[in-house]
């Protein structure tokens, strides 16, 4: 339920602390041998805490002690080095009569630090304890001397909504602390005036929050799904996002050009780039109108993903379509083909296919060759020396072998065993392919859903199937540049598109030099290409240069 480390001690001793649901210890951990330490931190029975779930922990900034909050409104130091328990806040008075010690353990309870559940505790650079309670009836702010454990003061939380709030988040960044609170609000406390100097209303609580490395932005992820992002020295939202899967974690890196989240139900922390380093605007955020409406986006990786009673749920419910095809088609078909659809007027879209499918048709000699048996076949067995006979009347024949003679038998088998295995098939060499047969009817889109469900091998036999060399003539050709032109046009499924077009002009380039009416189709072919990728290349220019100032790399001029 919380964290805690200490970067510039963890090679000394171990510096990170974890902090689990209904666990009375705290489990501390070696950042160097990446293993549980031996030891943990657990208040002594005499505080009268055996039991009590830890829900707060937090780290001083020179690694030597850490403290813990309590389910019950304590507050304990340790030292992290040795482990030993200092005492809890505030530390009472020492106790030197037996009679008053006897009379503590006997069964008197020690004052607290908070009414209810810690919440929060921090640390500052100065050595002051920060901390806060979920409770309505102890809704503050409360600093702590960390050596002496004195009550240095304490801040209360308002809010403007009506009723009694508590805390449900902590977090501090310099001297600036960011409280939320159950009714939605979210505080930014000054530690150094002791007063609240920002307020949001954000309608739902946080989950968590971040501060900027230089304070200026703070980064709220909500129980809703939403993060907003707050400029402070304007006091105003200058962005907003709802995501699919709620953000349950978030940090800013080091130089505040990343944003980083963590998602519910995923194993991967996102990365979304900073808009002032693209837009200079939102270096003046007091001339920008605060978003009116969050903008819903899916992070990046891939769709939602579903549990397993909720696919089955989902598919008990799903709509099908029966095709003439006897096959089932869903709402999932129906996406993956809006996928590879452009999202705008000739933009260049990729297909759905992984890139093996097409690189193996690009290259299936390579594949063949790869694939080819490391032995040779073995030889058949000998024929054995007594042949089997069987006799037609009183003359001897050869007995055909097992299995031969049922597959004869039957209306018209005789007449098939005597048919040349060419003649078996389907008896139509006027009508030529599937492919052919959709290029002479314009079916230009039928004729790429059928080369995109052959394999590598029957793409290149489709695609040799025409011409003067198969038993065709140029208006065959010309149709299947006009086929390429057509699709081209679309922008749609462009890498399968190529690499049939590569294939294309390997088999028939020849035919296609020898005809100057194709010869003027290949060159419009060329232009329209050419002019798709220019356009793709254009907007990619402006990603190029931010992406080279990123990384701080210049080109070769």
């Amino acid at each position: 339920v919380d964290l805690a480390f200490c970067h510039a001690r963890h090679w000394d001793w171990p510096a990170v602390v974890t902090v689990h649901e209904n666990t009375d210890a705290a489990f501390v951990w070696s950042a160097r041998h990446t293993a549980l330490f031996p030891g943990c931190l657990q208040v002594p029975p005499e505080e009268h805490c055996v039991g009590v779930p830890v829900t707060a922990v937090a780290i001083s900034q020179c690694g030597s002690y850490c403290v813990i909050g309590l389910q019950n409104g304590a507050l304990h130091r340790f030292n992290l080095q040795s482990l030993l328990h200092r005492g809890p806040f505030p530390k009472g008075p020492e106790i030197i009569d037996e009679a008053e010690k006897k009379a503590k353990e006997a069964g008197k309870q020690p004052v607290r630090a908070h009414t209810g559940r810690v919440c929060g505790v921090a640390i500052t650079i100065t050595g002051r304890v920060v901390s806060a309670a979920a409770h309505p009836g102890d809704c503050r702010l409360r600093l702590w001397k960390l050596l002496t454990h004195e009550a240095l003061g304490d801040v209360p939380l308002k809010s403007s909504a009506p009723g009694f709030p508590s805390c449900t988040l902590l977090r501090m960044q310099g001297a600036l602390v960011a409280v939320s609170l159950d009714d939605g609000t979210l505080l930014v406390v000054d530690l150094h005036g002791l007063n609240v100097v920002r307020s949001f209303a954000c309608g739902v609580p946080a989950t968590d929050a971040a501060f900027s490395f230089e304070c200026r932005w703070l980064a709220v992820t909500l129980r809703d799904g939403g993060l907003r992002i707050f400029d402070l020295p304007a006091a105003r939202c200058v962005d907003s996002f709802a995501f699919a899967r709620p953000a349950i974690s978030v940090c800013f890196s080091p130089s505040t050009a990343f944003l980083l989240t963590a998602h519910a139900k995923g194993n991967s922390i996102q990365t979304w780039a900073n808009k002032f380093l693209f837009d200079p605007s939102i270096s003046a955020p007091l001339l920008q109108t605060e978003p009116a409406a969050p903008i819903c986006v899916d992070e990046p990786g891939g769709d939602l993903e579903q549990d397993e009673d909720g696919e089955e749920a989902a598919g008990a419910h799903r709509p099908k379509t029966e095709g003439k095809d006897g096959g089932v088609s869903t709402q999932q078909a129906a996406a993956a083909a809006e996928a590879a659809n452009p999202l705008a007027p000739e933009l260049l879209t990729l297909s759905d296919v992984p890139p093996q499918k097409w690189l193996a048709t690009l290259h299936l000699d390579l594949v063949k060759e790869r694939n080819k048996a490391v032995e040779p076949p073995k030889p058949l067995p000998n024929a054995p020396f007594f042949l089997p006979t069987a006799h037609d009347g009183v003359t001897p024949r050869f007995a055909a072998p097992f299995g031969d003679a049922d597959e004869s038998e039957g209306p018209g088998g005789t007449e098939a065993a005597a048919l040349s295995r060419i003649f078996r098939g389907e008896r139509r060499p006027l009508e030529g392919t599937p492919f052919q047969v959709n290029l002479r009817k314009g079916d230009y889109d039928g004729a790429l859903t059928f080369l995109r469900t052959q394999t590598a091998s029957g793409v290149h036999l489709a695609i040799e199937e025409l011409g003067s060399l198969a038993g065709g003539d140029k208006a065959e050709l010309k149709a299947v540049l006009v086929f390429f032109l057509h699709h081209l046009e679309k922008a749609h499924y462009a890498d399968e598109v190529q690499a049939y077009l590569s294939l294309f002009l390997q088999a028939h380039g020849e035919e296609l030099a020898e005809e100057p009416e194709l010869r003027a189709l290949c060159a419009e072919l060329g232009a329209a290409q050419d002019a798709l990728w220019a356009a793709l290349s254009t907007q990619c220019q402006k990603a190029r240069c931010f992406l080279g100032i990123l990384t701080q790399t210049q080109s070769q001029w």
